[in-house]
């Protein structure tokens, strides 16, 4: 790292986590109040009123399931917005080594997303950027959802121009994905696809490039999760298939909903210990990802040394016959 970057004002940059055109991402301390943060900095391509959009959209919502905001500030020409350090996974490194998960596992999980979701749509605010990149799960069992970057208000101002599409298209809506105006459904058919991924191990939809995935989004059907689930869990297939319909007036028409449906598939009695089951899960993942770096290399000598062992039987074949052939000869002679 640069040293001109190890500081930015009051905080000490421990590491860069995250870097593209939209954002620079930092874990940091916080001097004072000796805390660590994350510290997200305006990208090149991202414009200075819609990064200040963001954040105070996302300090704007006070929720237990939702990484909390504490600081935005200006330095020069940079910005920048200071989040909650989540220590933990995200989803999608969980999906990568455990899915397809139990089917209480998964909705346990997105119950918790539901209702972080579902307080942002009671405070007018789409997230339009659900995927499992943007969902944190502690160490401790806690859901977390981050990443309000395209989130935008009902009422307040458009600052994308309009057809243009915003989002990751294999987490899409399809009138998102045709660059239509949104609605709160939207983020539900984007919960859906993230249900679907984590009971399958394998997202609906898929292409060579973001064209592939959105026209497939708009006119394709995708695979019926319930024959994709090893489970095969109808009731939590037909929970999938309902947030994913294409028509508005078929899906669930609020995260309400859905979460209620999530809810009596779950139990109550599971839901209280949702903590214990998701530290688990966390810890399972932690567990398989060091195991996978201790284990490669060794597994490598195992190979070479089950080879040289295979080599050594081939010569000694070849002496026993050549030892055979000489006493033919020998006895032949004779």
């Amino acid at each position: 790292m640069k040293k001109e970057i190890r500081y930015i004002g009051n905080y000490k940059i421990l590491d860069i986590i995250g870097m593209g055109g939209m954002a620079k991402i930092y874990t940091a301390i916080h001097i004072p109040l000796n805390r660590v943060v994350v510290i997200k900095e305006m990208g090149r391509t991202e414009s200075r009123r819609r990064f200040k959009q963001e954040a105070v959209m996302s300090s704007s919502l006070e929720h237990p399931n939702i990484v909390a905001t504490y600081d935005y500030f200006s330095i020069g020409q940079s910005c920048y917005i200071v989040l909650q350090y989540i220590e933990g996974l995200n989803l999608a490194e969980i999906i990568e080594h455990s899915a397809p998960f139990h089917p209480q596992a998964a909705a346990l999980i997105m119950r918790e997303v539901c209702l972080a979701i579902r307080h942002a749509h009671d405070n007018s605010i789409l997230h339009r950027d659900i995927k499992p990149t943007n969902i944190l799960i502690s160490l401790k069992g806690e859901v977390r959802i981050s990443d309000f970057g395209v989130a935008r208000g009902e009422d307040s101002p458009n600052l994308t121009s309009t057809g243009t599409v915003v989002g990751t298209p294999f987490y899409m809506s399809p009138e998102q994905a045709e660059g239509k105006k949104l609605t709160l459904q939207s983020d539900i058919y984007s919960l859906g696809i993230v249900l679907y991924e984590m009971v399958t191990g394998k997202k609906p939809f898929s292409g060579g490039n973001s064209q592939a995935v959105a026209a497939k989004v708009i006119g394709s059907k995708y695979p019926n999760p319930l024959l994709r689930d090893p489970h095969h869990s109808l009731r939590l297939s037909k929970i999938i298939t309902r947030a994913m319909k294409k028509s508005l007036k078929r899906r669930y028409q609020t995260v309400d909903q859905m979460c209620y449906d999530l809810e009596k598939f779950i139990g109550w009695k599971n839901i209280v210990k949702k903590e214990k089951h998701l530290r688990n899960l966390c810890g399972e993942v932690e567990h398989i990802k060091q195991m996978t770096t201790v284990i490669r290399k060794p597994g490598k000598k195992r190979k070479k040394k089950k080879k040289s062992k295979i080599i050594s039987l081939y010569l000694f074949l070849i002496a026993l016959l050549a030892g055979l052939i000489y006493y033919l000869i020998r006895l032949i002679q004779s």
